[in-house]
């Protein structure tokens, strides 16, 4: 079974299912083909995906009482 190309909008609208691999088998493999050929995609997906692990690698301390208490001022205003 082929895969039906998508295009540019298409490939950029599903940019962080593919990156968190939410996409199915068939859809998954259309974003490749679609990477494999369009380099302004391919750039867009590398730099999420680099963007990505670098947020997934800083060290994730709890917030200060300081600013936990500023958060909750500021959701209480809301």
């Amino acid at each position: 079974m082929s895969t039906k190309p998508i295009d540019c909008e298409q490939a950029l609208r599903h940019l962080f299912e593919f990156l968190d691999r939410e996409l199915d088998a068939h859809d998954h493999e259309a974003m490749q083909q679609h990477l494999h050929t369009c380099k302004s995609c391919f750039s867009r997906v590398e730099f999420e995906r680099r963007l990505k692990e670098r947020f997934s690698a800083l060290r994730q301390d709890d917030p200060t009482p300081a600013v936990s208490g500023r958060i909750q001022s500021l959701l209480k205003r809301l």
